[in-house]
């Protein structure tokens, strides 16, 4: 129903604006130009000044639903392989530190009484280790019997019934030790295992056997002495005895 005093409009109303449109609506794509400029963004007026020549015509002005951009791309800029990134969070690219140059040390040759001196102190330290090294080579040596000989120094002749000393005569190499031996008799079976003590710097150990004959007859024994330590040896000698009571 209309009143009769009010004029009628018969203008179509407008459709109803639809929100789902403005949903994901891309924003407006802004170019600076040269990639190394600086844009200051006035977040008042939202425009955009361009360096230039001419700064009037490189105002940019940015439409109202664009949003708020402050952009610095003077600051530092790293590019990767296959990637760039710049922005204040970016570390420094690392500068390289020149290698200093290497200089050549002239080589002087050494005087000749310099040399000398040298190899007269060599010689005479040489010769001191070796010295030393004989020194402590024959003070920590083992006991070593070299020879050894053994004789009848008074023989039986034709005496009865007598004891007869039968001596050994070992040479050793100078150092402390024990000699053990046992004497072998023709006669009878090995004798009894036996040692002899030699002392420091002794070179010469006189091992003793007494034997003794009874009876009439004449005789040829043999006596050997079996040295078993420090090294195995022996030596022996005849020992005749002769009693012609009758």
């Amino acid at each position: 129903m209309t009143r009769p005093e009010e004029p009628i409009d018969d203008r179509t109303l407008p459709a109803p604006a639809d929100p789902w449109k403005t949903i994901d609506r891309p924003v407006p794509t802004v170019n600076f130009g040269d990639p190394d400029a600086t844009v200051h963004v006035s977040p008042a007026d939202r425009t955009a000044y361009l360096p230039g020549p001419n700064p009037t015509a490189s105002t940019v002005h940015i439409p109202p639903t664009a949003p708020t951009l402050h952009a610095d791309v003077t600051a530092q800029t790293v590019r990767a392989q296959g990637e760039t990134r710049f922005g204040p969070g970016v570390p420094p690219a690392p500068v390289a530190t020149p290698a200093w140059p290497e200089t050549a040390t002239a080589g002087r040759p050494r005087p000749l009484w310099r040399r000398v001196v040298s190899l007269l102190s060599t010689l005479l330290t040489l010769a001191l280790v070796v010295v030393i090294g004989l020194y402590v080579w024959q003070q920590f040596r083992p006991l070593v019997v070299e020879s050894a000989a053994v004789a009848v120094p008074q023989p039986a002749g034709n005496r009865c019934n007598v004891t007869v000393d039968v001596v050994a005569t070992v040479h050793t190499n100078g150092r402390r030790g024990v000699i053990r031996y046992q004497w072998l008799r023709s006669d009878a079976g090995p004798g009894a295992l036996l040692t002899e003590q030699v002392g420091s710097g002794q070179r010469i150990a006189t091992l003793t056997l007494k034997w003794t004959f009874t009876g009439v007859g004449t005789t040829t024994e043999t006596a050997t002495v079996n040295i078993i330590e420090p090294s195995p040896l022996q030596s022996s000698t005849d020992v005749t005895y002769r009693c012609r009571r009758g």
